[in-house]
């Protein structure tokens, strides 16, 4: 076991020598097509399934996710201070932002609840139109101690969502897929990327939460088994973390309406290529004590950044809050 534990350290400290694109034996410059087909080459080589060696495959797994967002890297680290002479908000803020948005949703249900039907006719159309359908993700990770973590749907939508919205899983969600065996070991691959990403965000996010008001784990609002919902968003999204480069968008089922996340740091989609902007914007849905994320209906459709989304709302009719990071 000695001797195991030594092999890894010096396979970790070889791999960590090396840059993303070395691990994965590309170019520098190398598209995106040619990393994912050089990951998929190198996960069947060196996956513990294959006989691969323990930490080979870790560090292939991070230089793939690394080269697809170049933000990856260190970003989901928790950090709440602010650069030299920034001056961030406070907790009262944020708070007050959160009853702000809380206060707008329920006045929207109290003087729309009598359409629910109609919000909900309306809500399943604008998906259709921006070609986004929900993909059951389920609610358990593996904390760091390989122990279950039940009631993880938030977290595991947003990391499937965005997974997905960079190009990183190879064949999760593609229902076209042949279930043959190396398929098979590459959607296990998914998952595991899936589930760190999630437990990731879970102790980012809830970090974020806690660092604005460490009385609610005592109270039971925060914790490792407690379910958690699109509003701590609030207390992140002008943290120095990935997260808030991100714009997320919920889809609530229960009352046809959309509510909106959108970090200080995401930028605005301009006559450039907008493709950063549709990879940052998170597609998510809340039907009743669950979380799915929403994804691509098929190849055929691109993932639509956030000024597209609000733009079908607004044609749509559908009801939305948004709150925003730089408010």
């Amino acid at each position: 076991q000695k001797q195991k534990s030594h092999s890894n350290s010096r396979l970790k400290k070889k791999n960590k020598d090396k840059l993303p694109h070395e691990i994965l034996s590309v170019a520098v410059d190398a598209t995106k097509e040619e990393i994912k087909i050089a990951y998929r080459q190198r996960a069947l080589e060196t996956h513990p399934d294959k006989g691969g060696k323990p930490g080979e495959f870790e560090a292939v797994a991070n230089a793939y996710r690394v080269l697809l967002n170049p933000n990856y890297e260190g970003s989901l680290s928790p950090s709440f201070e602010g650069s030299e002479g920034e001056v961030l908000k406070s907790t009262a803020h944020w708070d007050n932002e959160l009853k702000d948005h809380r206060n707008l949703v329920r006045e929207l249900y109290q003087n729309h609840s009598e359409d629910i039907d109609t919000n909900l006719q309306r809500q399943r159309f604008t998906l259709e139109r921006l070609g986004l359908r929900f993909k059951e993700a389920g609610s358990r990770i593996r904390n760091e101690r390989n122990e279950v973590i039940n009631n993880a749907c938030f977290y595991i939508s947003l990391a499937s969502s965005y997974l997905s919205g960079i190009g990183t899983l190879s064949v999760w969600g593609d229902d076209s897929v042949s279930d043959d065996p190396d398929n098979a070991l590459l959607r296990k691959a998914d998952d595991e990327f899936i589930i760190e990403t999630a437990l990731n965000l879970k102790r980012t996010i809830e970090a974020a939460v806690l660092s604005s008001h460490p009385e609610w784990a005592a109270r039971g609002i925060v914790g490792e088994e407690v379910q958690a919902f699109s509003d701590f968003l609030v207390y992140i999204l002008e943290s120095k973390t990935i997260v808030s480069d991100w714009a997320v968008v919920v889809f609530d089922k229960c009352s046809g309406f959309v509510d909106v996340y959108k970090g200080k740091n995401y930028q605005d989609e301009t006559d450039a290529d907008n493709s950063m902007q549709t990879s940052n914007t998170l597609t998510i849905q809340y039907v009743p004590g669950h979380y799915q994320p929403l994804v691509a209906a098929s190849y055929d459709f691109k993932r639509p950044s956030l000024k597209q989304i609000l733009s079908v709302l607004d044609e749509s009719g559908v009801l939305y809050v948004v709150t925003d990071g730089n408010a």
